[in-house]
This record gives structure tokens, C-alpha cells and sequence, in this order.
């Protein structure tokens, strides 16, 4: 695969008006040797661990409203500019002790894009990759206005896409942070940006007949109808205040997160048989939707040492104010078609239906106590009151308009022991509360959400130093949550209660100099309680969630980790997963190898990085399940070719 012509005109023209080289951003981005667990973790486009933010341990951290911004809550409607981040890390077992209110499933917690160091000019171009064609990019830049104390941060990036499955699409993103940092001890950042989607055609989704999968298919053949377009827009903006407050501790932010759909559609496939048969197409047509939240947290913490002991008291109140704007949408019926060709159909007159409105208004105070003797032991207490109210206001005057208020106190006790100086036990019980996922687009109720349900959480296991730089940690957990699905109905609603049981280990550091080792698995056991299960009505095995994922990241750089060449191997491994409510259907286990390499070099002043990525590298053939039992191909083996510079 080549870069196209363009990119070496930009880059001339770059290296021609950038003469000097300064601080590195990107070009020594590397996941594997910034991980400090298998838990989960992003740097830059790449990831690496178990789990990532729309999956921990079988569950949707983000949808349950389990993220974090800068350590502060955020309520997040849907992914933030790539431009505004650094990073994000998955916080679960030892790694959110001492994180103050913790959450069953875990934490996602982002990082933002800082100004710091020198002025810096990154500029990132890519050819393939996950995309069988197209070309991608970004340039990013660090520069200061004031010295240390005032600077600003951001970028632009683009996207012109031929998509793996088939169609094509646009994406662009831009942001900035400025950051104040009038003293050392105060912190003021100041961000906002935007994520566009443009004419991102629609990916059929399949859900097969009885007990057989869906035949396989030509990859990257477009089965898409070309007016199906997605046209979106995510945006958000906000504030983070840290500083001192007389012998307190301030911190708080405040953040907007919106989305807006001007069109949307999904492309559902029904009775879909062996031979490439499909019983019934159907296209559902939206638009016109807005969901967008005001939320934020502001804490006082109150910090002290007693002897060896350190202590920290945090009063926190955090909240959010969510409306969103759903409904009207037109089902379309496109009759029999097939997965085996395309199948193009002249665009329908598309008239959606008025909209209902969704409110959310959520306060919540809590007290948070940490205790840490060096070297010994460590104690995290939290209690908290929420106040929840959810009210619905459907656009059609037969249907009652529901409202549900809950006000719960939740807790949470976690602790951690060290037998030696590399071994240490932890554990801990946390209870929580949040809403239920939005029904899919294949339910009667589509786009409806649920009100709020509590969860709880037990973990317990140990972390273990092989060597100063190698860390083992296993733990067990066991979680517990409302279970809400499609009846045969199709009606989304509750159907029991899941109880996922599951034990987890992370492998990470360095073995020998140079070579970087983050390896992990997770066990789970999944299981559905309640009438519908005891009556037959579904399988005690929730749709979509695996029983096994191990993973494992090698990163060999020569020259005993100082070269300019590192190789890399990234393994994915996953079990089975059920197919649909009576468990009379799985996709089956696949494991997907992606090999790489790193080459850094220093040109015209600059830190440069040529990344090739083989994809995919023996072209597996997998199957993704969602929780509503709907198929999609994995992507298949792809070359991507990136090329960073730092000026």
C-alpha cells in the first residue's frame, strides 16, 4: 500500500515553514509501554488491555454514566474529539482504589490534551488501516503564550473514508484546551471541540433465522442503499478549576456534551439464512434528534499526615441536567433481499413523526474517606444521596407521560494490604446507581430508555511485583444489575436480573530491556435470573457477552529499549458468544493477530515515526453480536501506514 502523492507535497511544505525541532508529542507514543495493567488503556489510535470504554467486565461503563474527566464527573452522551484527549485508562480492581466514589463496572477516566513544555507541532498522516481505502490525518500543536503560565492546545484532523463493510463516509474533528497556570498550585483549563460525521452510510446489520449463522460474505463488498447516509455532529466544551482554598483543596469542573443527528438510519436484515437469504429488509429512517448534558462535580478535599499515616477527607457534590430530543421515526419495509449482493432499492419519501422528549435532572452529594499507611495498608469509604428524576413527555397524547423519581444512598468500602513488599491483597463492595440502556433500533419501544437501576459490585485478589518493573495482579468480582432485552415481542424491557461473575488477570512491564509484555484474560460467567428464564420465555445467557477474552501486547524495541526500531505483536482472543434470547445460537470463538512495527529517524529538525500495521494479519473470519442478537463481519486484513512528525 502507498501514500498517495499529497502527503509527501504537505510534508515538504511543512518541513519548509517548521525549521526546528522542539517538544515531542506523538512520535513516542507507545500504549504497550505506557500501560500499567491489562485493565485498559488508549494513547493516541492505539489500545491495548481487556477492556475498553464501551465494555468492562461484560457492561457499558459509558451508557452507565461511569466517566470520568480529568478524575471529575462527566457525563458523557457520545465520544469526544480525539483532539482533546491524550489518553483514557479503565479503571477497575486495585486501579481505582483511592479514586474517590467509585462504580460498579468500573471507571472510563480521559485525560486531557495539556499545553505543556515547549511549543511543539505534530502532524500525523495514515493510508488504510481499519478502512480498505481512504486517507486520514491531523496536525496538533502545543504553544505557549506566557512561558509556563498560559498556553493553548489542540488540532484538526480529517478523514476520507472507503469503510471495510462497504460505502464510504467523512469524518472531521477539531479542539483546544487553553491552559492557565498562574501559580503552581493552580490549574485552569478552559476546552471545547467537535466530532462530525458525513455521509456515513449505514452498515446492515443481520439477525439470522433458527439455530444457523449467516453464510460468509465478500468483505468490503457495499451492501449499503447510498441514501442511507448518517449525517451528526458530537460536541463538547467545559472547565476545570484545581486549586488551593485556604487548607482545602478545590476541584471542579463543569462540561457540555451534546449530539445532534440531522439523519440516521439503520439497515436492519431479518430471517437471515445460510444460502445469503433475507426474509425481510427494513430500513429505519430518523432525524432531527438532539441529546445533550450540563454536568460537572466540585469537591473540597482536605489533606493531612499523621506519622506514617496520610488521610483525605473529600466533600463532593455532582450533577447533571440531560434532555434529549427522540422518536418519530419511519420504518421503512424493503421486503426480501440477500447478504450476497447488493441489493439497491430507489430512495423512499421519508416523513418523520413528531418528537418526544426525555429529561434527566440528577443531584448528588457524597463523603469520600482514604487512609494510607506507607507500605502497609490502605482503607476507602464513601457514602452518597442522589436525588433522580426522570420524566418523558411522549409526542403521542394516548400514551401516558411516565415519572420516575429515586432517591437511593449508595456506598462503598474498599481496602488494600500488604503482606510484603510485592504482595499485596485488595477488596472491596461498591453500589451504584444508573440507567438502563436505550432500546436498539430493532425494539417496538425504539429509543425509549428505562429509569434508573442499582447495581452492586464485590471484587477481591492480589497484585503481585515479579520484578521491580513486572507487575502480576488476579482478582475475582462479582456484579449484579437489572437485566433489560428484547422479549419475543421485541418489546425492551425488563427481563430479569444478571449476575456476572468473572475473574481477571493483567501481566505487565518489562521482561528484559526493551521488551514489553502487557497480557491479560478475563473468565466470566454470565447469567440471567428471573421469570422470563423460568418460564422459558428466554436463555439464561444474555445475548452478545462473551464467556472468555485474553489478550496479549509484545513490544520489542532493540538497542535494549533505545533503538530506533521496535517490532510489535498484539494478540485478541475471544470465546463464543450467544446469538440470540433462547441460546440456540452463537457466534463462534476468534482470534485476531495484528503485527507491527516502529521506526523512528530525525529529518529537517524533526522526531519521526513510520508506523506500518498489518491488521488482521491472517484475515480471521469473525462474527460481532450486539445485546439485541444483531451480526456484523469483523473487519478483514488491512495494511495501515502512518507517519508522524514532531516539529
Amino acid at each position: 500500500m502507498r501514500f498517495k502523492l499529497q502527503l509527501g507535497v504537505l510534508f515538504a511544505a511543512v518541513m519548509a515553514l517548521v525549521p526546528q525541532a522542539a517538544w515531542a508529542q506523538r512520535a513516542n507514543e507507545n500504549v504497550a509501554t505506557q500501560s500499567g495493567d491489562a485493565f485498559g488503556r488508549t494513547v493516541g489510535q492505539d489500545r491495548s488491555g481487556l477492556y475498553s470504554s464501551d465494555d468492562v467486565r461484560g457492561f457499558n461503563p459509558v451508557d452507565a454514566g461511569n466517566v470520568r474527566l480529568e478524575g471529575l464527573y462527566y457525563d458523557q452522551v457520545d465520544r469526544l474529539s480525539p483532539r482533546l484527549t491524550d489518553s483514557s485508562t479503565i479503571r477497575v480492581g486495585p486501579a481505582a482504589l483511592r479514586y474517590p466514589f467509585p462504580a460498579p463496572t468500573g471507571l472510563v477516566d480521559y485525560s486531557l490534551t495539556q499545553p505543556r513544555g515547549g511549543t511543539s507541532y505534530s502532524f500525523n498522516l495514515e493510508d488504510g488501516g481499519s478502512f480498505s481505502d481512504g486517507i486520514g490525518g491531523s496536525f496538533e500543536f502545543k504553544q505557549p503564550i506566557d512561558g509556563e503560565r498560559l498556553g493553548i492546545s489542540g488540532g484538526i484532523g480529517f478523514r476520507n473514508a472507503t469503510k471495510w463493510e462497504g460505502g464510504k463516509a467523512r469524518y472531521r474533528t477539531a479542539g483546544a484546551t487553553l491552559g492557565w497556570r498562574p501559580s503552581d498550585k493552580v490549574t485552569v483549563l478552559l476546552f471545547g471541540g467537535a466530532f462530525y460525521f458525513n455521509d456515513d452510510e449505514a452498515r446492515p446489520t443481520y439477525y439470522p433465522t433458527g439455530t444457523t449463522l449467516p453464510s460468509q460474505q465478500k468483505r468490503g463488498q457495499d451492501l449499503s442503499q447510498t441514501w442511507t447516509d448518517r449525517n451528526a455532529a458530537n460536541w463538547a466544551y467545559g472547565a476545570v478549576v484545581k486549586a488551593p482554598l485556604g487548607p482545602l483543596g478545590l476541584e471542579t469542573g463543569l462540561f457540555y456534551n451534546g449530539r445532534t443527528q440531522d439523519s440516521v438510519y439503520a439497515d436492519l436484515l431479518f430471517g437471515v439464512a445460510s444460502d445469503g437469504s433475507v426474509a425481510s429488509r427494513r430500513i429505519i429512517a430518523d432525524g432531527d434528534n438532539r441529546d445533550a448534558s450540563l454536568s460537572g462535580e466540585l469537591r473540597l478535599v482536605k489533606q493531612w499526615q499523621r506519622g506514617a499515616s496520610n488521610h483525605r477527607l473529600v466533600v463532593a457534590v455532582r450533577g447533571r441536567s440531560r434532555d434529549r430530543r427522540f422518536g418519530g421515526s419511519q420504518s421503512i419495509a424493503l421486503g426480501p433481499s440477500t447478504i450476497l449482493a447488493p441489493d439497491l432499492r430507489p430512495e423512499p419519501l421519508v416523513v418523520l413523526g413528531p418528537k418526544s422528549v426525555d429529561q434527566v435532572r440528577q443531584l448528588t452529594y457524597g463523603l469520600s474517606y482514604s487512609l494510607v499507611r506507607t507500605g502497609r495498608y490502605g482503607f476507602d469509604a464513601s457514602v452518597s444521596k442522589t436525588s433522580y428524576k426522570k420524566a418523558i413527555d411522549f409526542a403521542d397524547p394516548l400514551l401516558a407521560d411516565p415519572v420516575s423519581r429515586t432517591g437511593p444512598v449508595m456506598w462503598n468500602v474498599a481496602a488494600t494490604y500488604n503482606l510484603t513488599p510485592t504482595l499485596s491483597l485488595y477488596g472491596g463492595v461498591s453500589h451504584g446507581m444508573e440507567e438502563a440502556l436505550v432500546a436498539p433500533e430493532i425494539a417496538s419501544n425504539r429509543a425509549e430508555a428505562p429509569a434508573a437501576i442499582q447495581t452492586r459490585q464485590i471484587e477481591a485478589g492480589f497484585k503481585y511485583a515479579l520484578t521491580p518493573r513486572l507487575t502480576l495482579i488476579a482478582g475475582a468480582f462479582r456484579i449484579t444489575k437489572p437485566y433489560y432485552n428484547l422479549d419475543p415481542a421485541l418489546r425492551y424491557r425488563q427481563l430479569g436480573t444478571l449476575t456476572n461473575r468473572g475473574l481477571e488477570l493483567s501481566l505487565t512491564g518489562q521482561v528484559v530491556p526493551g521488551l514489553t509484555v502487557v497480557g491479560g484474560t478475563m473468565l466470566l460467567d454470565p447469567r440471567i435470573t428471573g421469570e422470563a428464564v423460568d418460564t422459558n420465555l428466554i436463555g439464561q445467557r444474555p445475548v452478545g457477552q462473551i464467556r472468555r477474552r485474553s489478550v496479549l501486547s509484545l513490544d520489542w524495541r532493540m538497542g535494549q529499549g533505545k533503538g530506533p526500531l521496535s517490532f510489535d505483536v498484539a494478540i485478541e482472543s475471544q470465546s463464543s458468544r450467544m446469538g440470540n434470547s433462547a441460546n440456540t445460537l452463537a457466534a463462534p470463538p476468534r482470534t485476531v493477530v495484528n503485527l507491527g512495527l516502529r521506526y523512528r529517524f530525525k529529518l529537517a529538525g524533526a522526531n519521526w515515526l513510520l508506523r506500518p500495521v498489518l491488521q488482521n494479519a491472517f484475515d480471521n473470519y469473525g462474527w460481532n453480536v450486539s445485546s439485541s442478537g444483531g451480526f456484523t463481519y469483523v473487519p478483514p486484513r488491512a495494511l495501515i501506514l502512518q507517519l508522524v512528525a514532531d516539529f
